[in-house]
């Protein structure tokens, strides 16, 4: 019989290979090759087949090359312990479950399956593939040594649970994904096209083109106390990828030798907690979802916690409230002023401007008439017709924040806007009114060429005055828009370029 021993104390049933005290499950591979040689390979698989159809479904201290669990149902939850395996492959099959402890395999492979939870502890893995995975409870990888860790196409199939979260208990583990507590890790990639994908699925007789390409779709995304591979040539690689993610992200004692890239997807009130990263942090066409109880409590702190020694980065992203957007924006803003590119810095104060200016639009927008509509002054009382008045004053504040400081220079960042508009309104806009009302004279006599009343406008938005040409009638109202209307534009031209080019 096999000597192998068990945690338990009881020791293996199974009879021993001839010329070994183990049996073929059990028998260490360099021990097995020395008396078998290739032979062993077959052996131990068909040994492995013979176990998964008598039902056994417990693991424990077994050696082999290839553990392929293939097209088949397990209602049980299939359990590998103190095992050594060069590839575990899961493919076209639904499991109740897929558990490893203190293992070493070279390489897990799942593909085209459902399976109900898995839960990786206290093992060492080179590379860990997740490819159109469906789960009902959760994806555990905790306290183990993961160099390579891709998921594509995983999505939690939604399942109503009974428990705590009858309780009011929102913190589950069902529809989570948890990696914590991970070691060497050189990349975490969430639908990432890696290079190596296509040869790891031929060489195992997988084939690429049946696997669904769907968003990653998990209630919580959380990547804690990961300890990455802190070999140079590593450092500025990006070691978080994450693409097409719905689903709540949260970052926890984190410190990332690389960039980190969040491309697409739908991320619900994200959360970066003592999190550092020494390069970039880059969100591309994502978009971000927040509530209020968000917006008062985790949004305030964020500053303190995340902590980024490159840029943030910003592209093609939207905000369900501006709250959040204006603080992203000014995160990103306050990287690139660190690095002395105003250019870049500008471009996200433009957009963090806009974000305050949403959020004092849109507690008064509610307030504006529609279209269409005749307004009838209701017969409020006192205090509620105070109240209407300054949501109307407020709205007003912004509307004229829009127009005197969005509209002419984009809140001080660009020194041409103002140029453009005060030649367009000058030699163009005013010159034609004046024209068509014909409300410009020279002792009386009305100017005939069109050049006259440009002149005459340039004459006013610059406050000469030479005294040759003055308005009459509707024109006075003109040009005293005009002149005040020069005046501005002058003042916010030397104030934006004093502020381009002389900080």
């Amino acid at each position: 019989m096999c000597e192998y021993t068990f945690e338990n104390g009881e020791k293996c049933k199974t009879k021993a290979l001839a010329g070994s005290k183990y049996c073929s499950l059990h028998v260490p591979i360099d021990e097995g090759e020395l008396l078998y040689g290739e032979r062993l390979k077959e052996i131990k698989k068909r040994a492995f087949e013979r176990k998964l159809e008598r039902g056994i479904r417990y693991f424990e201290g077994v050696q082999l090359y290839e553990a392929n669990i293939s097209n088949m149902t397990i209602k049980n939850p299939l359990v590998f312990k103190n095992s050594k395996i060069k590839s575990l492959i899961v493919e076209n099959s639904d499991l109740k479950g897929l558990s490893l402890f203190n293992s070493e395999i070279e390489r897990v492979i799942l593909v085209s399956s459902s399976i109900g939870t898995i839960w990786i502890k206290n093992s060492t893995l080179y590379g860990f593939n997740a490819l159109d995975i469906e789960f009902e409870n959760s994806i555990s990888l905790k306290n183990s040594a993961v160099r390579y860790l891709m998921m594509n196409s995983v999505q939690h199939s939604e399942k109503k649970i009974k428990g705590e979260e009858e309780y009011g208990e929102k913190e589950s583990i069902h529809g989570r994904i948890e990696l914590s507590d991970l070691k060497k890790v050189r990349k975490i990639g969430i639908n990432s096209h890696y290079p190596l994908l296509k040869e790891i699925l031929d060489e195992y007789g997988v084939n690429p083109s049946k696997i669904s390409k769907r968003h990653v779709k998990a209630k919580v995304l959380l990547i804690k106390n990961i300890e990455f591979d802190p070999n140079p040539r590593f450092k500025r690689q990006v070691r978080i990828f994450i693409r097409n993610f719905n689903g709540t992200l949260q970052f926890e004692n984190l410190e990332v030798l690389g960039h980190v890239e969040i491309r697409g997807g739908r991320l619900k009130i994200p959360e970066f907690i003592h999190t550092l990263i020494h390069n970039n942090l880059v969100f591309r066409g994502t978009a971000f979802y927040g509530d209020t109880t968000w917006n008062l409590t985790v949004l305030p702190n964020l500053p303190a916690e995340l902590s980024v020694k490159g840029f943030v980065i910003l592209e093609d992203c939207s905000f369900n409230n501006p709250t959040m957007e204006e603080f992203f924006y000014r995160l990103a803003r306050i990287t690139w002023e660190k690095s002395g590119d105003k250019e870049k810095a500008d471009e996200y104060y433009y957009l963090e401007m806009l974000a305050q200016r949403k959020q004092k639009m849109g507690r008064y927008m509610t307030y504006l008439p529609k279209l269409g509509i005749s307004i009838k002054l209701p017969a409020f009382p006192f205090r509620k017709a105070k109240t209407k008045m300054k949501h109307y004053i407020h709205l007003l504040e912004g509307l004229f924040e829009w127009f005197f400081a969005d509209l002419t220079c984009k809140y001080g960042t660009d020194w041409k806007r103002p140029i453009l508009i005060w030649i367009a309104m000058v030699n163009f806009v005013f010159p034609t009114i004046f024209y068509i009302t014909r409300s410009v004279t020279s002792f009386g006599v009305p100017l005939e060429s069109f050049l006259d009343y440009e002149y005459f406008s340039v004459v006013t938005a610059t406050t000469l005055g030479y005294g040759d040409l003055h308005p009459i009638g509707i024109g006075r109202v003109f040009a005293s828009i005009e002149a005040l209307f020069g005046m501005f534009m002058w003042a916010v031209f030397l104030t934006v370029f004093a502020r381009k080019y002389m900080r």
